[in-house]
């Protein structure tokens, strides 16, 4: 008897499982779970697309330190999700890209960044008067990384489709050119359900 009711009882779950709203993947998604970004997998396409950038070997410019500089100086959310933390996107890229040795990377709206920027500036303007010349510099980018989020929407019938999609360009500060650009798009469908849930 006990068997008999725990079968009835899944049946049961089954069925109001099924009446609900699904989400299902129609591409090759990196957005796991729901019609709106999963943070991990944005992170894992961020970091992605940086791998990408490093492998074009586009970064020729170099720094005192022999390696170059990219200054994340832009980023647009162009999405209904007006909450999203841009970090989510900042964070790996700065991550891949500051381990490989290559660049170094920097948001242009760090705080600390910002603050050091102008104490160097600050010094470098004391010994300019005082005739001693410069001996210190901040970090100057040799690139410019810009980041756009998009979002676009469509309706069929009872199903909704979400597109998102991850614009990333380096720029070569000095040249005007965008040296090299990557996206990633993802798509999302999800059947509005037949009651209310």
């Amino acid at each position: 008897m006990k068997h008999k009711i725990l079968s009835i009882l899944s049946l049961v779950s089954v069925f109001l499982l099924s009446a609900c709203a699904s989400v299902t993947k129609v591409s090759t998604s990196q957005f796991r779970t729901t019609m709106g970004l999963d943070p991990q997998d944005v992170a894992e396409t961020a970091s992605a697309m940086s791998q990408s950038m490093l492998a074009a070997n586009v970064l020729k410019a170099k720094g005192s330190e022999g390696r170059s500089v990219i200054a994340i100086s832009t980023f647009r959310n162009n999405t209904s999700l007006y909450d999203f933390d841009p970090n989510v996107i900042f964070n790996p890229i700065r991550v891949t890209l500051n381990k490989s040795g290559v660049a170094y990377c920097y948001v242009t709206n760090d705080a600390y960044v910002s603050r050091n920027r102008a104490a160097v500036a600050h010094e470098n303007t004391v010994r300019d008067f005082l005739g001693e010349g410069r001996t210190s510099s901040g970090p100057s980018p040799q690139y410019s990384l810009t980041l756009e989020l998009i979002e676009q929407t469509g309706y069929i019938g009872n199903t909704t489709q979400k597109a998102y999609q991850i614009h990333m360009t380096l720029n070569q500060i000095g040249r005007g050119l965008a040296i090299w650009e990557d996206m990633k798009d993802v798509g999302k469908v999800g059947h509005r359900a037949a009651i209310g849930f």
